[in-house]
């Protein structure tokens, strides 16, 4: 069964064991299968497992027409995931748009972030898109860390994946550089 190609997918390992904690999330590149890859892929066997499979929680709520992020749970089930590492890291489900748009908050998040990134490796950019009134802004919920080197980012990205953050599980993935620096989020 398939829906399309994916944009991004993230196997939440545990950070001493590399093992696999048993849930992984994606976002097709697609977001208009979402739903659809939903309905068919939770409950389905998979070996003597079921999978369980439900909508993340990027920010306050997902924007219609926005990029669905998936959650997939197969307790037990220990899988690779391909991804593509770079020096920029995208952090999700961390921030809601309420939090976003109370400057104080803001400034309290852009440091927490910039401090816990930074146990990892320098910081070489952060960007957090904000909320406009009455405009779509790209990128909304999402938090782009640049380090100076793709060690530097996969090192955060293991420590980061799956953590809590405002009682949310963190989710990561990296992102194209040459997106990111053309602020295409």
């Amino acid at each position: 069964m398939s829906f399309g190609p994916l944009k991004a997918f993230n196997l939440v390992k545990d950070g001493a064991t590399g093992l696999s904690k048993g849930y992984a999330f994606c976002e097709y590149g697609d977001s208009n299968v979402t739903d659809a890859s939903i309905q068919g892929l939770n409950g389905m066997q998979l070996g003597d497992k079921k999978l369980i499979v439900q909508l993340a929680s990027v920010g306050a709520k997902n924007m219609p027409g926005g990029p669905g992020v998936i959650g997939v749970q197969l307790p037990g089930m220990n899988l690779l995931a391909p991804a593509v590492s770079t020096e920029v890291l995208c952090l999700l489900n961390m921030v809601t748009e309420e939090e976003l748009r109370d400057d104080e908050e803001f400034e309290d998040i852009m440091e927490d972030v910039r401090e816990e990134c930074s146990k990892y490796g320098f910081v070489k950019s952060l960007e957090i898109p904000r909320p406009i009134p009455d405009v779509d802004v790209p990128g909304v919920g999402k938090i782009f860390v640049e380090f100076t080197s793709i060690g530097e980012c996969q090192k955060a990205q293991q420590a980061l994946t799956g953590r809590k953050f405002a009682n949310r599980v963190v989710v990561t993935s990296y992102y194209d550089p040459d997106r990111y620096h053309r602020r295409e989020f």
